[in-house]
């Protein structure tokens, strides 16, 4: 009996100590030839952490994952699956992207191949279903307009790219330095490497020395992080917002407009979106006039008038139009920015408020409200905008789901404000170019992971046969 039990331990000690070495091994090796050289920021998705994590919530919860996993499939349909070579491993104990700074908006990722003859199969059979051709010079490469990914791919590596503007030019140097260059981080004293590798969090973003990570547990989700500027005291410390207590949304943004360099950044974002342009309203003009200092709130309901018209014919054959005032139910939504006196005018002369009533967000009726030094509007006649109150966030985002969706009522959200309880998220600038940023999400169930929750309350609920 002894000698079984020594041998017992023996094993266990062994298979303790063999899963550290592979953990360690893992931990390093998923992220080598990942990273560009070049990329300015990365995020980790720590696939092996959160698998950990879903298997220890559902020994604490057995019954929530029995009654909505799916049984239906036979094993011969899971042998079927399993034994469809890929030729890549696209489920790897980490999932790395990056960002490179000359290419905007872009999130890229490398793959290895591990057996090119059945990646190219796997390959041509998942784009050929997805209507996709392939182009081959000296990669292959191909590009996926509903998705928004393109893929380029040689012997060696698979490059992805999530480009919202999907043209392969744009991206075609990385893809060159990754896949003809070989531009990958090899060295893992790479401070980007290092810091990945002791990462225990689900998620981790790093930029220079900026740091956040992403957590997700029993019934809430974290958000915790410093984050570096390149400039002292980027952001103010304090701020003034309009404040609408008991707001099932309540936004504000402090971008001090004071700082030329804020100015230009959010000049040169703002810019990709077509809204403003459709607007007649200038980039440069509007960040000029403001002092970035921008609120938004949802509080009830109100009733608006809708004018329909519609086309009758006389008894001459003559086509009349008629106009019907309609009733509707909106949202009491509040918006307001900080402006010097002289962007009210430029709105109208470019024709965003006319009559009193913002033009540029048709969807509801904004009336311009001429009590307050601000620019505001509300999707309510008269509405009161509270006296402005000061705070300590530059950024703060709060709101409660049920509530908002009573408000808001966006169509097929019923499942999700079902789900979720409350979202908060704050950012603070602190000495020199310092700032923390801090957040979470909570769900209604507070004892199974908020992943787990999401993943299946999002799902039409599975049967088992």
């Amino acid at each position: 009996m002894k000698k079984f039990l020594k041998i017992t331990l023996s094993l266990l000690v062994l298979a303790v100590a063999g899963y550290f070495v592979y953990v360690q091994y893992q931990k390093s090796a998923s992220l080598k030839y990942r990273i560009h050289e070049d990329a300015e920021s990365v995020i980790k998705i720590g696939l092996h952490d959160l698998q950990k994590t879903i298997l220890i919530d559902a020994f604490s919860a057995p019954m929530f994952y029995w009654d909505h996993i799916d049984f239906s499939s036979t094993p011969k349909d899971k042998n079927d699956k399993q034994r469809i070579k890929k030729g890549i491993n696209l489920k790897p104990y980490s999932l790395v992207f990056y960002t490179m700074k000359n290419v905007k908006n872009t999130l890229f990722t490398t793959l290895p191949i591990n057996d090119v003859e059945a990646f190219n199969v796997y390959a041509e059979k998942y784009l050929a279903d997805r209507n996709c051709t392939i182009i081959e010079k000296e990669y292959k490469y191909a590009l996926d307009e509903k998705t928004k990914l393109i893929y380029a791919w040689n012997d060696t590596n698979l490059s992805i790219a999530y480009a919202p503007k999907k043209a392969f030019e744009l991206c075609k140097t990385v893809f060159d330095d990754v896949l003809l260059n070989k531009k990958l981080l090899s060295e893992t004293d790479h401070p980007y490497i290092q810091i990945l590798k002791e990462a225990d969090d689900h998620i981790t973003y790093l930029k220079g020395k900026s740091q956040v990570s992403l957590n997700f547990y029993a019934g809430k989700a974290y958000v915790t992080g410093i984050m570096y500027t390149d400039t002292p005291d980027k952001f103010n410390t304090s701020i003034q917002y309009s404040d609408i207590p008991d707001a099932s949304l309540q936004l504000y943004l402090d971008a001090n407009f004071s700082s030329t360099e804020n100015k230009a950044s959010t000049a040169e974002f703002l810019s990709d979106f077509s809204f403003f342009e459709k607007n007649n309203i200038d980039m440069e003009t509007l960040v000029k006039k403001t002092t970035g200092v921008l609120s938004l709130a949802v509080k009830g309901t109100t009733m608006q008038t809708d004018s329909i018209v519609t086309y009758e014919y006389d008894d001459n054959f003559n086509k009349v139009a008629t106009v019907a005032v309609q009733e509707k139910e909106a949202p009491l939504l509040y918006l307001s920015m900080a402006s010097d006196t002289t962007l009210k005018n430029y709105f109208k002369e470019q024709g965003a408020i006319e009559n009193g009533i913002l033009k540029a967000l048709p969807m509801y009726s904004f009336y311009e409200n001429d009590t307050t030094s601000l620019m505001s509007f509300a999707t309510q006649k008269g509405a009161v905008i509270n006296p402005l109150k000061t705070g300590s966030y530059f950024f703060s985002l709060s709101a409660n789901f049920k509530s908002l969706q009573e408000d808001l009522k966006i169509p097929k959200a019923d499942k999700l404000a079902a789900l979720l309880k409350t979202i908060r998220i704050n950012a603070q600038q602190l000495e020199g170019n310092k700032i923390v940023l801090e957040g979470n999400l909570t769900a209604e169930n507070n004892e199974i992971n908020i992943i787990s929750q999401l993943y299946f309350g999002l799902q039409e609920l599975d049967s088992i046969p």
